[in-house]
Order: structure tokens, then sequence, then C-alpha cells
């Protein structure tokens, strides 16, 4: 289902359509709630009935609230960063921390070349983007389903069978809801629990005789900022690397707001990533196979500072590359396509309204990264130990 208003020049009367799929739309006229004059937060994505906007605090029963936001130093690689923490974790970590100001690597240049050398991105050396995966939201009135494990559960690696929240006119990662085919496809599912402050993943999952079955399913606490090893050493989650999936989506809102606040999920093909090794922030690896001189799951890339930003066509993928200088990409996974955003199937604004589509990045190409914040290789052993 799908939700599109806009307010008259008075803000006294909200109108727009009521959309689901394979049905009619239905238009609609009302009055604004308590809470509704339009004047967005770009932070917080909220909105109050004030006569003056919040800016960029939260509204919160109809007051202006500090935000939640906070800001902190941090040490990565030798070199100190300061980051206004936004987006989804409301603590420290990895995928929130501004690198623009850390030195590139001793090994970048070495590694930048073998990963031309070795075709570039997948896709025919394109930086294609992918909108397939959902990010779906939980409300108080959401339902939660105790999840089943399937042939194969990651164990420890992933949480024992708990409560998982599946919205209403959700869906699995593309799809139109929540049955997969686990067999041919990733088939992960991807919710925020804003009261809870946790965001569920499960990787493989599909509804099945109206049970909700996975072949990994974990939560993530939005208010803790994780050690080295994020939930533990050698351990997976819905992601190869071990990452929290929705943490490194960009979407279509974070574009129209003109500000992406974390890093950005990457991957490349498994003959293209260092074989036998990854290096932190990730916590595990998938099957990579490739020299000893190409990328280790992990590792950090950042678009040069002089990248010619006004060649790229439009300003959404501008706001996407600025993103990529403050706080790189990570790489996530084994894969041909090599970013990964958020499908605008649940979000307010549309990848068209922002002027991208999957070809927006193609002109950046390996030659433009470096990278930075290289830590250690850590052999790969797949024996998960977790953390508390």
């Amino acid at each position: 289902m799908r939700l599109r208003a806009r307010y008259d020049a008075t803000c006294t009367t909200a109108s727009g359509r009521l959309s689901a799929q394979h049905r009619r739309p239905v238009a609609f006229a009302a009055a604004p709630s308590r809470c509704g004059d339009g004047h967005l937060d770009p932070v917080r994505g909220e909105s109050c009935e004030l006569t003056t906007p919040c800016a960029s605090t939260p509204c919160i029963d109809c007051q202006c609230e500090p935000s939640s936001s906070t800001t902190t130093t941090t040490t990565l690689a030798g070199a100190t960063t300061t980051t206004t923490l936004a987006g989804l974790f409301e603590a420290a970590n990895p995928w929130n921390m501004d690198v623009s100001g850390l030195s590139p690597s001793g090994e970048s240049g070495s590694i930048i070349a073998a990963l031309t050398a070795a075709g570039g991105w997948g896709n025919g050396n394109k930086l294609q983007i992918d909108f397939g995966l959902h990010v779906l939201h939980a409300g108080p009135t959401t339902s939660f389903l105790t999840f089943t494990k399937r042939t194969g559960y990651y164990t420890p690696d992933c949480d024992e069978p708990f409560p998982f929240p599946l919205p209403a006119g959700g869906a699995i990662e593309g799809q139109a809801g929540y049955t997969c085919n686990v067999a041919a496809e990733d088939c992960h599912l991807l919710v925020v629990d804003a009261a809870a402050k946790r965001l569920y993943e499960t990787y493989n999952a599909t509804m099945s005789s109206s049970m909700l079955v996975a072949r990994c399913g974990l939560f993530w606490d939005l208010t803790r900022s994780y050690p080295s090893g994020l939930r533990g050493e050698q351990c997976t989650s819905a992601d190869a690397a071990g990452f929290p999936i929705a943490a490194l989506l960009f979407t279509a809102d974070e574009v129209a707001a003109g500000d992406i606040p974390h890093a950005i999920r990457f991957i490349l093909p498994n003959d293209r990533m260092r074989a036998g090794v990854y290096v932190h922030p990730a916590s595990h690896a998938g099957g990579p196979s490739g020299g000893a001189s190409l990328p280790p799951y992990g590792v950090r890339f950042r678009l040069r500072a002089d990248f010619p930003l006004a060649t790229l066509p439009s300003e959404g993928a501008r706001v996407i590359a600025r993103a990529m200088q403050r706080y790189g990409m990570l790489l996530a996974d084994g894969g041909n396509i090599a970013l990964t955003a958020a499908s605008d199937t649940f979000t307010t604004h549309t990848w068209d309204e922002v002027g991208i589509d999957s070809h927006s990045l193609f002109g950046i190409a390996v030659t433009d990264m470096e990278v930075v914040d290289l830590g250690p290789t850590i052999p790969l052993t797949y024996d998960c130990v977790r953390n508390p």
C-alpha cells in the first residue's frame, strides 16, 4: 500500500492518493493532524504543527525537542575523526564515522590497481545500483511471529528464534509480499522498529504454511556502539561480512533530503576479493577466491575528494557521491551489481523524483577510489565466537 499526499499553500488541507497493488488508486483530502503542517525535519523525517519549523530537531508531542544526534571523536587507523551521528544507529559505529580526513592506506594504490586489472566493478565494470532490498518499519499495531529455522541455519552466528515483526503489506527482498523462492534468491527481510530501537534482519526467509522460516535471523540494538568484531569474530549476519544491511543502504528519502549520513554497502565478484581473510569492521567473509593484492572483505573505499562531481548526471547522484567522499563504501558481500540501495516501495520519495536510476553512477571508476582505514587482515576460519 502507498500513500502520497501534499499540503495546499495554506497548510490547511492535505490531498493525494492511496493505492495498493492491483487496486485502483483512491483520491482523498483531509485536514492535518495536530503534528502536521508540512515542516519536515530532514533528520528525523517528522513534522510539527507550529508557527515555525523544528529545523533539525524532532517533533515530539507537537513540541520541538533536542535532536538525539551526538558528536563523538574516534580514532581510526592512527587518525582522529569527529562525527555528528545521524541515521539509523544512535551510537558511534563504523558505518556512521566520517573518514573524509583520513590519509589513504599504504596499500591503497596496489589494491586499486589489482582490482582494476582483475576487471574492476562487476557487471562489465559498471558501478551499477540494485534497488531490490526493502526496508520496512514496524508500528504499534505490527504483528510479531516467531520464525522457524530452516535447513542449514547459521549457528551460532545467528540468533535463536524469537518474535519477528511483520508489518502489514510488507515484502521480502525483490518480492511483492512475504513469500520468496529461497532456492534461487537471497530473500532478505529487513524491519526497523524505531520504538524498540531495534533493527531486525533475516536471510533466506519466506512464509510457508503460515510460518516464517529463515536460514538466519537476528536483531541489532540501534543504541549500541558495537565492539571490534561487531556481533563476534568469524560471525556472519544477514550479510556475509557480518554488517547490518539496512544501516548501509541509501534511500530515496535520504537523497531527497540532500544527505546520506552513513557508509554505503558495496559488493564485488568473489574472484575479485582477497581469499581467506577479512578486515574490520567486517567480522566474516563469504567465499572470496581472488589474489593477495585484491580488496579483502570489510575494506573501506572512499571516493577521491577531487572527483569532479559536476560530471554526474543529477544532483541526486552528487548526494550519493558526497556520502562516498565522507563515509566511504564498505565491502559486504559477493556479487555482480556493485551498489545496493533501498527500494522506493516503502519510502515517501521515489528514485525517479530524485533523478536516480541504476546507471546514475556509471561515471565513477575503480581508479576514482582510494582505500582508507585499512586494519590488519584476519584469517578466515568460519568459527564464530559471539560477543556478549
